[in-house]
């Protein structure tokens, strides 16, 4: 299709009269423009618009106070809810922190719970090979001599060394050679049943 010039001058001159007046419907159909009939008092249409901008100045005024408290209030919130969750974090930190140091404390008192253990194992069992070896020795000696040492020593370890000797004999004469008031409380502890 070849246009002429005459044709496109009559489609630019139709385009340029039909642009305003489809410019200005679309504004009335869209709500954008609308033409108002109202009487012909001066300045009735400037307190008309006035007043409707008061209207709407001061329901927009109270909403936006209300909006303001409102966010002012929840801005607060957030502040306070934020504060009290660093509080918390703190506090989880510091407990972490303590759980810790317990738990060291703990494993610290266990390790030197294992090592009196140890220790007490090592002194009953070295007791026993010292009251053992006296035993011998006293069990050697001729009665009345180790009577008069053993008379010396306290009741318990008396005892033990007693009943460390293998021969009843030999037990039997350092008894007798022992004080009588030494000798009758040894006894009763020896014949009372061990707890």
């Amino acid at each position: 299709m070849k246009l002429k010039l005459k044709d496109i001058i009559t489609i630019a001159v139709v385009a340029i009269i039909t642009f305003p007046i489809l410019f200005f419907v679309m504004l009335f159909v869209t709500g954008n423009a609308r033409i108002e009939f109202t009487s012909k008092k001066p300045g009735f249409i400037e307190n008309r618009r006035k007043m409707q901008f008061l209207k709407h100045s001061d329901r927009r005024d109270s909403l936006m106070i209300v909006q303001s408290q409102t966010f002012l209030a929840a801005e607060k919130a957030r502040k306070e809810a934020q504060a009290a969750k660093e509080q918390l974090e703190k506090q989880q930190e510091r407990i972490n922190l303590l759980t810790q140091e317990l738990e060291q404390a703990r494993q610290q008192l266990a390790l030197e719970r294992e090592r009196f253990e140890r220790m007490v194992t090592q002194s009953d069992e070295l007791e026993t090979k010292r009251i053992k070896q006296l035993a011998k020795v006293y069990g050697a000696m001729r009665a009345n001599e180790a009577a008069r040492i053993l008379e010396t020593l306290n009741d318990d370890l008396l005892i033990k060394i007693i009943n460390a000797i293998n021969d009843d004999r030999q037990k039997a004469k350092i008894m007798a050679g022992l004080s009588k008031s030494k000798a009758t409380r040894i006894s009763r502890k020896m014949g009372k049943p061990s707890s």
